[in-house]
């Protein structure tokens, strides 16, 4: 047999406020539709109620903000990848809220206590290699790159793969708080803010693995992934991060696409569109701004961003892996601009990422 050495996107999953289903989620971002209204219960002390994207759900469900949570990203999960057969562990790489922000869900909690809460809540075993990550949004393509090795060292098998996500919500009153006095809330005060939201987006990646149809020996025989896949990966850190003074020129981002269109042998010219977890507020339209003018050299009519924010507003660390999943989908369901993507993610630290889907 042999293994193809592309990571493969075998499924997804995700909860929005657009969507309770990852097709629902990416036919309302595609038609853009949104679903912002005002916040009912007075989180801020506001002449005017903040405006917010929620999931729809019995107020009941949110009394417990660490629960819900949990089941926001249970319900995504078990769309990504199902009951796996019996003795099938994929590996999980959850994603969950930054420790400065103290989220119940996981603040003081043990990485192996929240996996098998998880584990409880869904009824899957996950592979002993399983991690919980908690550098935000870019912590996505982080693990991308911890899924490829545990493949490439076939610590999990190709068919059984790795799942990347998380659940997170911006709904909470210190969240919203923390963004208010940081002057990032869209409102009559702040015109370029980003509209706080709640949701859970996972992804399911593997390896391709075939059996030689050919006279020629299996080290010889190539056969092309089918389906969308993940081609390169690119990390950068940048040093003017939105909780600091400085505006960002794009430099981390800029150095994260070099080294993502390296390692998938793709130039830069081949990419035909962007998606990301752009939020609108000023820092971020600077930062993306100058990553594209610093990344992408080569002259083209147009250059098309996906803004699924734009429909299910902040989302915190399920943002990155949401964007991944609608630029999958729209390139599998042949309504993408092209047949090459450029997934960019940045978090409120520094981390910045840049995959590339094809």
């Amino acid at each position: 047999m042999v293994i193809d050495s592309t990571m493969q996107i075998l499924g997804y999953g995700a909860v929005t406020a657009v969507g309770l289903t990852a097709p629902q989620t990416c036919a309302a971002i595609r038609a853009g539709i949104k679903r912002f209204a005002p916040i009912e219960a007075p989180i801020l002390d506001d002449e005017e109620a903040q405006i917010g994207a929620r999931v729809s759900a019995d107020p009941r469900l949110r009394a417990d903000p660490g629960e819900w949570l949990l089941n926001l990203a249970g319900r995504a999960l078990l769309e990504c990848v199902g009951k796996p057969a019996a003795g099938a562990e994929p590996a999980l790489l959850w994603l969950v809220p930054e420790p400065e922000r103290a989220h119940p869900l996981s603040a003081g909690v043990s990485d192996s206590e929240l996996l098998r809460r998880l584990e409880a809540l869904v009824g899957v075993r996950f592979a002993p290699c399983s991690r919980v990550l908690r550098s935000g949004a870019a912590g996505c393509v982080e693990a991308l790159g911890i899924a490829r090795e545990l493949l490439e060292t076939q610590a999990i098998a190709g068919e059984v793969g790795c799942v990347i996500g998380g659940a997170d919500s911006l709904l909470r009153k210190v969240d919203l708080q923390a963004l208010a006095q940081g002057d990032r809330l869209l409102g009559p005060k702040q015109s370029q803010g980003l509209v706080p939201g709640e949701g859970a987006a996972f992804v399911w990646v593997g390896r391709a693995v075939r059996t030689p149809q050919s006279d020629l020996p299996a080290e010889e025989t190539v056969a092309a992934p089918e389906g969308v896949c993940v081609r390169g990966i690119g990390l950068g850190y940048e040093r003017a991060t939105v909780r600091g003074t400085a505006y960002s020129v794009g430099e981390a981002f800029t150095s994260a696409l070099t080294t993502a269109s390296q390692d998938a042998d793709i130039p830069e010219s081949e990419i035909a569109f962007i998606a990301g977890n752009f939020n609108g507020e000023r820092y971020d339209a600077w930062e993306h701004t100058h990553a594209l003018l610093r990344g992408y050299r080569t002259p083209r009519e147009r250059l098309p961003v996906v803004w699924p924010s734009a429909s299910v507003g902040e989302i915190g660390v399920a943002a990155g892996v949401l964007a991944l999943v609608v630029a999958a989908a729209a390139i599998e369901g042949d309504y993408a601009a092209g047949d090459t993507a450029a997934v960019q993610v940045r978090s409120d630290g520094e981390l910045r990422g840049v995959v590339i889907v094809r």
